[in-house]
């Protein structure tokens, strides 16, 4: 965890938030987002100069934020508590009697979370970019130094992944994907760049902890697009784990691509 003192206080980054609560830095980027509803604490100072730094629309400049140690020692027991508040999800208590190695399809998934085919479509078009994130990291690229450099099908001038019988587009909702562990866009890699390692960049999206929606233990071309299942242990596991509303995945404004 990186820290400064700044203006007599104990400072650490995002990333360092993330580890004094023990959470992804994508949790704490949507902490921050919300920041009137979570109370998450502004920060302490905000870099104006400088690598990584954005020009926003109304001219302001805006980069890396430091928060002071202290506040987030504040805010921590107050956040997990409302954690374990909100933390049963419309699935808690749905009965788990389905096997391990069953392979559930989606109609069947969304009965045992107890909410409708069409929201449960919405997780799954809402999860794709993750997943496509996930696979180009886990297996489609080489990770050296601060550089993950992907490999990738050129058709039309449209960067393909092809993943076992999935294709999908290295393009604008993979690359959002990527930026928010601080990766950015890099076309003549192809790939992308990160501030720190990209190994330790991604390591919470390359464990798995940053799934919604897990990905599906089975794939396969069918009528339309692909048939995804997933395994009854992997449904269990799910249900469990859940939270509440709050782990909802951010909507999207156009729809995923097939």
């Amino acid at each position: 965890m990186q820290t400064q003192t700044i203006r007599g206080h104990e400072c650490t980054d995002r990333p360092g938030v993330a580890e004094l609560l023990g959470r992804s830095q994508q949790t704490v980027d949507n902490l921050a987002a919300h920041r009137a509803a979570t109370g998450f604490p502004e920060p302490w100072h905000t870099e104006t100069s400088g690598r990584g730094v954005r020009t926003m629309p109304d001219g302001r400049k805006t980069g890396r934020e430091w928060y002071r140690i202290d506040d987030i020692a504040t805010f921590k027991p107050e956040y997990l508590a409302k954690v374990a508040d909100i933390g049963q999800a419309r699935s808690h208590g749905a009965p788990l009697d389905v096997d391990p190695d069953d392979l559930l399809d989606p109609a069947a998934f969304a009965q045992l979370l107890r909410i409708t085919r069409g929201t449960f479509s919405r997780y799954v078009d809402n999860s794709k970019p993750t997943w496509h994130a996930y696979a180009v990291a886990a297996r489609h690229a080489t990770l050296q130094g601060h550089q993950l450099t992907a490999r990738t099908t050129t058709v039309d001038g449209r960067l393909l992944i092809v993943d076992g019988p999935e294709e999908f587009e290295l393009g604008p909702d993979v690359h959002d994907i990527f930026a928010r562990y601080g990766g950015t866009w890099q076309p003549d890699l192809p790939g992308y760049t990160f501030p720190s390692p990209a190994h330790d960049a991604l390591i919470s999206l390359l464990a798995g902890d940053d799934f919604y929606l897990p990905p599906p233990d089975d794939r396969r071309p069918g009528k339309g697009g692909i048939r995804r299942r997933w395994r009854g242990a992997t449904a269990k596991l799910f249900t469990q784990r859940r939270r509440g509303s709050t782990s909802q995945p951010r909507q999207r404004t156009t729809p995923a691509k097939q």
